[in-house]
């Protein structure tokens, strides 16, 4: 049920930063149902700054997360989850129209942290590493 839960919590939250990148809308509330802390950090401070630049990310982001470690192991309160973030197809454009600039995405190894909250799962930290690392 953990392990179901936070993958779910885990892909809600790249679902609400898509959504919310297509109009850089930093006060989204649909990535605060499914982010905290660090992560939700990461996520609105793009949002600022595309906003800021008058940029916004369009596009499918493909994701493969898989559950790597759940603790304690009886009652699980955090999970960890490794992923493969594929942002190929998903590329920051100016707000006017076009591509912001000419670099492409790529496939980043991505391990996160999901943390049972009072709210529910959160996804409470990740890194996301260079392109091209999975």
């Amino acid at each position: 049920m953990a392990e179901k839960e936070a993958l779910t919590a885990y892909r809600g939250m790249w679902d609400a930063f898509v959504e919310a990148a297509k109009v850089s809308d930093p006060d989204a509330s649909d990535v605060r149902r499914f982010a905290s802390g660090q992560a939700l950090r990461l996520i609105v401070n793009a949002l600022y700054t595309n906003r800021e630049q008058k940029e916004v990310i369009l596009g499918e982001l493909v994701l493969d997360p898989k559950v790597t470690n759940l603790a304690p192991a009886g009652n699980p309160v955090n999970v960890t989850v490794l992923d493969c973030v594929n942002d190929e197809k998903w590329l920051e454009h100016k707000a006017s129209g076009g591509l912001a600039n000419d670099e492409p995405g790529g496939k980043h190894r991505t391990t996160a942290t999901v943390e049972r909250t009072a709210e529910g799962w959160r996804v409470s930290s990740f890194i996301l590493d260079k392109a091209g690392t999975c």
